[in-house]
């Protein structure tokens, strides 16, 4: 749990970097073997790199993207970085398997990794369960910061990448303020609600006079699909006006220092680089970013909900919280049956 709460390196959306020119950039490449050497050593994600020498936006990606130093930085944090030729005539043991180039041209694991779509470059992420997904083309670094986002907190678990894209846009729309004007009017979000977040000792003084349930959204500052689930999929206005009406919606830092009290408990800070006790309680010891608790008109847990959710996806669980259909009826059942707002 320490080392969940130390505040790494992330990357700085509103600061323009300019870009060095460097023939490998300033990410720390391993080769193939080393890096599954490492994954399988400790897991973490894996960006591959598949380039060729002749290919021009190969070369183009590497004195900007991966020159970028915040990128790079991001890149040489959480993932294991490797650099591919596809059309190295090198002998590669991958899953103890040998591949080799006979012709001279494209590499057999270039082949393999690729799935015979032989296009340059491609990055390719294998996620911390070994799931390998492909995106082909030039990324610049607008394009790819949501990409590493999504596979270093593991948003890949719950929303697929177009979803949590497009949230990533409207969470911070001064910076993608352009690529958002190139997205369909069905593609673009509705952020113009607003969700009225309270102080617990302002919620527990509204439930003695009016009693709802609560809805406690959990979050660090440095996991960015927090910001991006408050900042985009929370100002949804049927997600916020259903919120508002039906529950007290308090925020929490989970690395919060000072004590708060909730129905007669005192929590505290458990020191630097430590959760908040009361965000330990709450997330019954599991914390997993982005969070949300619904909580009963006593303060009892109804249910921890955990990971990033795109709105179309939030509307039926709150709905079914909301509604305490919960206390008769599975959410899986449920969920079969609701017809929602969001479209």
């Amino acid at each position: 749990m320490k080392n969940l709460f130390i505040i790494f390196f992330i990357i700085t959306l509103t600061i323009k970097v300019s870009s060095q020119t460097t023939e490998e950039g300033l990410v720390k490449w391993y080769t193939v073997e080393e890096g599954f050497k490492l994954y399988a050593e400790s897991p973490k994600p894996i960006i591959i790199d598949v380039y060729t020498d002749w290919c021009g936006w190969c070369k183009h990606m590497m004195k900007t993207t991966f020159s970028n130093p915040n990128i790079a930085n991001y890149i040489n944090t959480y993932f294991y970085p490797i650099r591919f030729d596809a059309e190295t005539t090198d002998t590669i043991i991958y899953k103890d398997k040998k591949y080799t180039n006979p012709s001279k041209k494209t590499h057999e694991l270039a082949i393999e990794l690729l799935d015979n779509k032989l296009s340059y470059p491609t990055i390719i992420f294998f996620d911390k369960k070994g799931t390998k997904n492909n995106l082909p083309g030039y990324l610049d670094v607008q394009d790819i910061e949501p990409v590493l986002v999504y596979f270093v907190e593991d948003v890949n678990s719950y929303a697929n990448f177009q979803d949590f894209n497009i949230a990533y846009m409207f969470a911070f729309p001064n910076v993608y303020k352009e690529k958002i004007k190139e997205l369909t009017p069905e593609q673009k979000l509705d952020t113009l609600g607003t969700i009225k977040w309270i102080s617990f000792e302002e919620a527990e003084k509204l439930n003695k006079i009016t009693p709802k349930p609560f809805f406690i959204d959990i979050y660090v500052s440095w996991v960015i699909s927090t910001k991006v689930q408050k900042n985009a999929i929370y100002k949804n206005s049927i997600i916020a006006e259903y919120l508002n009406t039906n529950f007290y919606c308090i925020t929490l830092d989970a690395a919060e220092k000072n004590d708060i009290t909730l129905n007669g408990v005192t929590y505290k800070s458990l020191g630097a680089g430590q959760p908040h006790q009361l965000a330990v309680n709450l997330s019954q010891s599991r914390f997993i970013f982005p969070m949300s608790v619904y909580l009963t008109t006593n303060y009892e847990i109804i249910n921890v909900v955990q990971g990033f959710y795109s709105a179309k996806s939030l509307e039926p669980i709150i709905n079914y919280f909301g509604t305490e259909k919960y206390k008769t009826i599975d959410f899986q059942e449920y969920n079969k049956t609701f017809v929602g707002k969001i479209k």
